[in-house]
């Protein structure tokens, strides 16, 4: 009798440990089917994020234009604050009055400016090291001016009338999210295209080329713009309005003519 309850009890445990090996197995492969589809959702909600970013953006360029006569542009590379990038000169209007009060002050925070940050790419928020000239670290961003039109030159101004009555405000890029190499995600430097807000002129606030590339590592982005999407780069025009753009457009005549107030060309992204 003893020995036909051992047996049942071990057949018993054989069973429930099949059992569980069985439902581990189900487990790693639902895992496995949920977590692409995760990550699909969780780089839609950061692509949605960097829309959002660039609206805020595009809504802060119109109010300071309703202020000031004119859009931000790239600014110049001098000691004076007044002379500084467009992401400087609308920070009263991004809700950031404090930061910038401060910088006008001679007190340069270095803290991040979250609405300059694609949520995707986990970039250091804000340069530690080597400051820019006037030698001081602040905010990075992921967001360049089209300074192919707004000039990287204090002193250029570009209303929103002219922009009408030549290239249309709908048809003009304004802002766009600029490449970069996955490893420069971590930089802590004001350097190499990736210059933090506190300066004016540099290419790490402004682009002007018209290539767009998927970020990758190697990709020596320099003068480009990208984004981390698969399916293209966020850019904000003149007229509020943020669009995908496909990374077939680049180096094409239709994005040379978006960056360009004066082209007679149309615009056909699609």
């Amino acid at each position: 009798m003893f020995t036909r309850l051992s047996s049942i009890r071990r057949r018993v445990l054989a069973f429930t440990l099949i059992e569980l090996l069985v439902v581990i197995a189900i487990i790693a492969i639902l895992i496995g089917l949920l977590l692409p589809a995760v990550q699909k959702v969780r780089a839609a909600a950061a692509r949605t994020q960097s829309f959002n970013n660039l609206k805020q953006i595009g809504l802060s360029c119109h109010n300071y234009h309703d202020t000031n006569g004119t859009l931000p542009n790239g600014g110049s590379n001098t000691n004076n604050w007044k002379t500084w990038t467009w992401a400087f000169q609308i920070l009263p209007y991004m809700e950031q009055q404090n930061l910038y009060q401060k910088a006008t002050a001679g007190a340069y925070l270095a803290v991040p400016v979250k609405t300059y940050l694609d949520p995707s790419r986990n970039h250091t928020p804000f340069a530690t090291a080597g400051g820019n000239s006037p030698g001081i670290n602040g905010p990075h961003t992921d967001y360049a001016i089209n300074c192919n039109t707004f000039q990287n030159n204090w002193t250029f101004k570009l209303s929103m009338s002219v922009i009408t009555n030549t290239r249309g405000s709908s048809n003009l890029i304004l802002v766009g999210e600029k490449a970069m190499d996955p490893r420069y995600y971590t930089n802590n430097s004001s350097n190499n295209w990736d210059e933090d807000i506190y300066t004016g002129g540099y290419g790490g606030t402004t682009r002007s080329g018209n290539i767009i590339v998927q970020d990758r590592i190697g990709d020596p982005f320099g003068n480009d713009w990208g984004s981390p999407y698969a399916g293209g780069c966020p850019f904000l025009m003149c007229d509020g309005s943020v669009r995908m753009v496909n990374y077939s457009y680049s180096n094409s005549p239709t994005m040379a003519a978006a960056m360009n107030y004066m082209s007679n060309s149309p615009l056909e992204f699609q």
